[in-house]
């Protein structure tokens, strides 16, 4: 089941201003919502989500096609004489149908306090129940104690904390000097003991969540030829190393590069047992496999279970822009 604007049943709202989104009324108004309730987050990510809402809403009733390529814009809104100023954005998880994504709930600050937040996370709720859905997801910042007892009350619990880093342009070049361990570049053959590692370092709780499949690390010639693709299509390169000890691989990573408008994101993996030794190499070695690239944002999203990877990319220049809850609720 793909979620469209048409597949949202407006009769599970319990409020008559609550209304399922439609794109080619609500999307330039949601841009404005979403500036006004995540403005400062999305400038210190580099995000540019909003400008192009703004100009997809250009596009009039043909904006209301963007819904089917572009699920971040379902859900429900809160319309309040003509007006959006409340809203929930949902999407299924692709690879898992019965999991469900909240990427926003926002609501204007003059509307706060009178219950809309919570009238549309319920609506929302119940929508996922109705569709055989078995479990919600979201992310909220954890410095933000409203949201995480709104989410809680409703039996949210948190199953992991992301530490949300970024390096700006004029930070680059990194150099550490001398590298105490020495890497490698991914093989084709190494696709087995890359997911071994990512298995091990993500933690369980995230794992039954948002399941990793083998099948993302295979290195041969089909994914070379893609990455060709890519760009000569001016899509996202990746940049991989790995680490060897007494040989086996204990310790990966990678940079992904948007060229033409960023950001970059950068990944670090590291087996528990071996900590504490590789994390600063690889992310100084990869920053240096892009330094001939576009400076764009440097960027990535380490898990609290990995100290020692958030310190090396500290020690680097990374601050941290954000420290977010990763929440879940059950259904089943």
């Amino acid at each position: 089941m793909t979620l469209t604007l048409r597949s949202l049943d407006k009769s599970i709202a319990a409020d008559p201003h609550i209304a399922p989104f439609r794109a080619s009324r609500d999307l330039g108004e949601l841009a404005t919502l979403i500036e006004v309730a995540f403005g400062q987050e999305l400038d210190a990510s580099g995000s540019n989500i909003v400008r192009d809402m703004r100009q997809m809403a250009l596009w009039g009733p043909l904006a209301g096609l963007a819904q089917f390529g572009a699920p971040l814009f379902a859900g429900y809104v809160w319309l309040e004489n003509g007006r959006l100023v409340g809203n929930v954005s949902l999407t299924q998880e692709q690879n898992d149908p019965r999991t469900w994504v909240i990427s926003n709930v926002a609501v204007f600050p003059e509307y706060r306090g009178r219950g809309i937040a919570g009238q549309l996370l319920d609506t929302t709720i119940a929508y996922v129940r109705s569709a055989q859905g078995q479990r919600i997801l979201l992310q909220v910042r954890s410095d933000n104690p409203p949201a995480l007892t709104l989410y809680r009350q409703r039996g949210f619990v948190t199953y992991d904390v992301i530490h949300e880093l970024g390096l700006p342009p004029q930070d680059w070049p990194v150099a550490i000097g001398d590298y105490p361990t020495s890497l490698r570049h991914v093989r084709a053959r190494d696709a087995h003991s890359l997911y071994a590692v990512v298995m091990a370092s993500v933690p369980h709780a995230t794992l039954i969540r948002r399941p990793i499949y083998a099948e993302q690390f295979r290195r041969g010639l089909t994914w070379q030829i893609g990455q060709y693709w890519q760009i000569a299509m001016g899509g996202p390169q990746r940049y991989e190393l790995v680490g060897e000890a007494s040989g086996e691989i204990v310790a990966y990573g990678g940079v992904t590069a948007r060229l033409l408008s960023g950001p970059y994101t950068l990944d670090i993996y590291v087996l528990p047992e071996r900590r504490g030794t590789w994390e600063l190499s690889l992310a100084s070695q990869l920053i240096e496999m892009v330094a001939e690239l576009p400076h764009h944002r440097l960027q990535a999203h380490l898990s609290a279970s990995h100290p020692e990877a958030i310190d090396a990319l500290r020690k680097l220049g990374f601050q941290t822009q954000r420290v977010l809850d990763q929440m879940s609720l059950d259904l089943v």
